[in-house]
């Protein structure tokens, strides 16, 4: 509350500003998204291959290019995206 008081802001100006700040700070964690490998994305996402194939076929995960690879990454938001289908057992 002193440093408030210090540099003569008010309460209202000072968590508007916390806000501005907050958002900011929550834009660029949700931004920072890991790059997989097909096997890194296979065991994240526990899917099969065929799975993945059809999710990258269907344009739901796009394969990036990283200079110094030889394979392929994905996006982990991507990955998350796949919906793996139950099987019914009887």
């Amino acid at each position: 509350m002193e440093s408030i008081l210090l540099h003569s802001i008010g309460v209202d100006e000072f968590f508007e500003k916390m806000r501005v700040i907050l958002k900011e700070e929550i834009k660029m964690a949700l931004q920072q998204d890991q790059l997989l490998t097909k096997e890194g994305a296979l065991k994240m996402a526990g899917i099969s291959n065929a799975v993945f194939l059809k999710a990258i076929n269907e344009g739901i995960v796009k394969p990036q290019l990283v200079k110094g690879r030889k394979k392929a990454m994905y996006l982990e938001s991507e990955v998350l995206k796949i919906e793996k289908k139950k099987r019914m057992t009887a």
